[in-house]
């Protein structure tokens, strides 16, 4: 279990981001989002490979960037190669796993699945990420770790009414204690075999619900996994939670690359 790998999602087409083409591929402050992540993977020593997830179109381009001499020569630590990925992120993620598999990477290794739109997450937040996955799994404590930050937004639970007078109208069902709300960010780090396992139940779980939907009701109701660690919950795993931090935001919309461009010319000016 000394290794760790990394599947790298980079297949998502970016459309909120308001640029012509994929995120994973859009410049910011001269590197693409995909080099940015992969740049904070290597810098953290904690990866010895990792997997990028892509689609056919963008295939090419993303080995070019990967093969380019200033770049290998960045990542000179971490192995880097390139693999499609699905229409969604699930299954772009469940491709790289089959990879690892394909590759014969052991069950007990540690996989650390990353979204190349946090391209500016600290290289030393992946570092403690890992570590604590590691931890847990080596003392069978827990599957994986991953890292989150306060939620500092009052979070509404909503439904729709579709009946009675305020047919249509969102009503307010309820209001979590906020104290107990905690955002999740990336990279998630889990071991290979129990991610492989929940990954292959929600499948099974999927199919069965859509096997069996009825006229009145369609689909029978699913329990939604939003990410890789309610992959996990879901599968009855454990999973616990370490420090994120506010740089490894997501990059979603043209509002989130404005912040970020802020936020790496200051990172410029400090340096």
């Amino acid at each position: 279990m000394d290794q760790a790998y990394a599947l790298l999602a980079a297949a998502g087409s970016g459309t909120r981001l308001g640029f012509a083409k994929p995120k994973a591929f859009v410049e910011l402050g001269g590197r693409t989002l995909l080099e940015r992540a992969l740049d904070g993977l290597a810098a953290s020593e904690a990866i010895s490979h990792t997997i990028v997830l892509v689609s056919a179109e963008m295939r090419e381009e993303a080995e070019d960037l990967i093969n380019a001499e200033a770049n290998r020569a960045a990542w000179a630590g971490m192995g880097v190669s390139v693999a499609l990925g699905g229409g969604e992120r699930m299954d772009s993620v469940f491709a790289g796993l089959e990879e690892l598999i394909n590759r014969q990477v052991p069950e007990d290794a540690v996989v650390a699945v990353h979204d190349a739109a946090r391209c500016l997450t600290p290289p030393s937040m992946i570092r403690r990420v890992v570590d604590s996955a590691r931890h847990g799994i080596t003392h069978s404590l827990y599957s994986g770790s991953i890292p989150v930050v306060p939620v500092v937004d009052t979070i509404k639970v909503v439904e729709q009414a579709t009946s009675g007078p305020a047919d249509g109208e969102i009503l307010l069902e309820q209001t979590p204690a906020r104290e107990h709300l905690r955002a999740a960010q990336t990279p998630q780090v889990f071991a290979l075999g129990e991610l492989i396992e929940a990954n292959q139940q929600y499948l099974r779980t999927v199919e069965i619900s859509s096997a069996h939907a009825s006229r009145m009701g369609g689909t029978q109701p699913l329990q939604a996994a939003t990410d890789d660690a309610s992959l996990m919950e879901l599968a009855g795993k454990r999973v616990t939670a370490v420090e994120g931090d506010l740089l490894a935001m997501k990059i979603t919309t043209a509002l989130d690359y404005r912040i970020a461009q802020m936020l790496l010319d200051e990172q410029t000016e400090e340096e």
